[in-house]
């Protein structure tokens, strides 16, 4: 008799399909009984053994001999706090963290790596401003300390106050477009001009708040 029974879906389970399930097991004498969508299991994979995916959907190859096994294996350790942490201050590394407001080229690609950072802490996923995936590090939740996983979230929020008050400006009309007829234009304006400066205090906000968790992260000097 099995110790445990898992069931891996393709699509998602309802909540009645999953009971159904471990009652059935359970009646049959299985102690534990595990329901898994293919979303849920994927991301799974992708957290802890992405190298498995990329063994079985993209072909990649594993070593063949024992000693290169054991180093593939040894590669795809858990990082720890520290770890993730640098990772983590790898993600401010772009220009929308340093680059003072008032010089930036493109204020929507502003808002558009505010977004992707508020996702590559919360998930993993790190993109670049153009949409692609620059790399996938551990998100903020695998952190073991309580009082660090804490400290990311005070960023995060950070963060999404950065980004609303981004769209509070282009709504009321502080921030705007340029006037002109070329429809990839990416110069806007702020009125009043020291507007700029809200955005700069908030975004300092978030640095900050991210060398409390991560001193050796180094503020950006305007």
């Amino acid at each position: 008799m099995p110790h445990r029974f898992r069931v891996v879906a393709q699509s998602k389970i309802s909540a009645k399909m999953r009971d159904r399930i471990k009652n059935h097991v359970k009646s049959l004498g299985v102690s534990e009984c595990d329901t898994w969508s293919g979303a849920e299991f994927e991301e799974f994979l992708r957290r802890n053994t992405e190298s498995l995916l990329k063994r079985f959907l993209e072909g990649e190859p594993f070593p063949d001999a024992p000693q290169d096994l054991k180093k593939l294996a040894e590669s795809k350790r858990p990082l720890n706090d520290e770890e993730m942490l640098a990772a983590f201050a790898a993600v401010f590394d772009r220009p929308a963290f340093y680059t003072p407001i008032h010089q930036e080229s493109n204020l929507q690609d502003f808002k558009e790596a505010i977004t992707d950072t508020i996702q590559a802490l919360g998930t993993g996923i790190w993109k670049a401003r153009d949409g692609q995936v620059i790399d996938r590090i551990p998100s903020r939740h695998q952190l073991r300390s309580n009082t660090l996983r804490a400290k990311l979230q005070t960023v995060e929020k950070a963060l999404s106050h950065l980004r609303a008050k981004y769209d509070e400006m282009i709504g009321s009309g502080v921030l705007r477009r340029c006037n002109c007829t070329n429809p990839s234009c990416s110069v806007y304006f702020f009125n009043p001009s020291n507007a700029a400066y809200e955005l700069e205090r908030l975004r300092h906000d978030v640095l900050t708040a991210f060398r409390d968790a991560y001193p050796p992260f180094r503020l950006p000097s305007w």
